[in-house]
């Protein structure tokens, strides 16, 4: 274990000592919460798409207390297995019963076989390792059909790439925060011949205290922060400010060509690359979901 990954651990083993941190978890399982709504909101598009799938098993990355794996099985999958480098919270949650099944497992070296599950998950979860590249080739190969990657936008002018320009951010946790853009998604996608992948962008307010505010029409919180979401749509699609989020799906070959047409032709939203294209290897035989 590294020196980030033993912050990590030591921050949820912790974690229900500080009582500020002990009312967020309580909070984090209000579904009338203002916080509740905002990371269902970056969830749903993709939870959306691949539910065209029907109930197929998810394994859940970096999920800390197991907040995803509850979303999960909130939006009707059965089959979900949540893991984080530490298991303090998690098995606090198993015991409540708002998840069922979890597992202690560093995503940079995960123990599970190939194709272990249908989809993996990764919400706001690269962003805090280390070597976040090692997670992504985890999840595709324990993954039998797809990745589901949901992350901060990576706002840095690309065209001034130069050590004076940029400005590194450390949370508190101890981790450098990377960002992501679509053309890091593609070159990978590229270079492991994947049959494709989707991407789209979002913006995502959080004001503090939204974790304890409910999403009521008299809740002053939930007015601002609606409006403020909207604002910032508006100046993303005038091209004035960025967004803040990126969510891609990564597609195995596994998936098939016909199922990723019919993706294609129903999400417009999402913008469709194939990239299993590299002429000196013949394309694989996709076995059918």
């Amino acid at each position: 274990m590294n020196a980030l990954e033993a912050l990590h651990q030591t921050h949820w083993q912790q974690f229900m000592s500080n009582d500020l941190f002990a009312a967020l978890y309580e909070s984090w399982w209000h579904d009338d919460r203002i916080n509740y709504w905002r990371h269902t909101r970056l969830l749903e598009p993709a939870l959306t798409l691949l539910t065209e799938f029907g109930d197929r098993s998810w394994l859940t990355l970096g999920d800390g207390a197991g907040t995803d794996a509850w979303r999960l099985r909130k939006r009707g999958f059965t089959d979900i297995t949540a893991t984080d480098l530490d298991a303090t919270m998690l098995k606090r949650s198993k015991e409540a019963g708002y998840i069922t099944k979890y597992e202690v497992a560093n995503a940079e070296k995960l123990r599970f076989t190939d194709n272990s599950f249908d989809f993996v998950l990764l919400k706001e979860v690269l962003h805090h390792m280390s070597r976040p590249y090692f997670g992504i080739y985890e999840a595709l190969r324990v993954a039998k059909y797809a990745v589901c990657i949901i992350e901060p936008f990576d706002h840095h002018p690309r065209s001034h790439n130069d050590e004076a320009s940029f400005k590194p951010f450390y949370e508190s946790v101890g981790n450098f925060v990377y960002g992501f853009a679509s053309h890091d998604f593609r070159k990978l996608a590229y270079g492991m011949n994947i049959l494709g992948f989707c991407h789209q962008t979002m913006v995502d307010i959080y004001i503090p205290g939204c974790e304890f505010k409910k999403s009521e029409e008299n809740e002053p919180m939930w007015q601002q922060i609606r409006e403020q979401v909207r604002v910032n749509e508006e100046r993303v699609r005038n091209n004035t400010t960025a967004p803040n989020y990126i969510q891609v799906i990564l597609f195995k070959n596994e998936l098939n060509q016909n199922n990723l047409n019919h993706l294609k032709s129903k999400y417009n939203s999402w913008k469709f690359e194939q990239t299993d294209r590299n002429p000196h290897i013949g394309k694989p035989t996709a076995a059918h979901s």
